[in-house]
């Protein structure tokens, strides 16, 4: 067994995949429907609906959540359900959990481009779980799928305090 006091050399040591709890591969199915105006409902896993619409501002009804706030709430997800893996996993306490996002759109004369991303937010964990908290806020911005996968396109830039109760 290797620990900390082996004389092995790092490059020497026998390398074992830690298999996951979790899935190698998953998929994500949604589908939209057109409400016959400006919108439509999108339908996920069967059962989950989400109505959507054009905002006023272009000549939509605004009867329902635009897709950019559908984005914005989509990665604020993520990062919730990714912070709460490790906060489960370290068995912390959590007092509180709020999560606020902004995606900012410019027109660049073509047409509109996502330009950036800011996340703030408040964390409250129990007493003496402040290093933990910190730790699971640290996990859950490196590994967040989403924000993984669009960090090269979108600048993500988080301000995110955590606090003890």
């Amino acid at each position: 067994m290797l620990n900390h006091t082996s004389p092995q050399r790092e490059s020497e040591w026998i390398l074992v995949p830690i298999k996951s709890k979790y899935p190698d591969l998953m998929e994500y199915h949604a589908e939209s429907v057109w409400d016959g105006r400006t919108g439509g409902t999108i339908t996920a896993s069967d059962e989950y609906q989400i109505v959507y619409d054009t905002p006023k501002t272009y000549a939509g009804h605004s009867e329902g959540i635009c897709p950019d706030e559908i984005f914005v709430a989509s990665i604020l997800g993520c990062l919730n359900n990714t912070f709460l893996d490790f906060q489960r996993r370290f068995e912390m306490e959590l007092v509180s959990f709020r999560l606020k996002g902004k995606a900012t759109a410019k027109f660049d004369g073509e047409g509109y481009r996502i330009i950036g991303f800011r996340v703030s937010g408040e964390i409250i964990v129990g007493e003496n779980e402040l290093e933990t908290g910190q730790r699971c806020m640290e996990l859950m911005e490196k590994y967040c799928h989403l924000t993984r996968t669009i960090k090269d396109c979108i600048p993500f830039e988080y301000d995110i305090s955590v606090r003890e109760e």
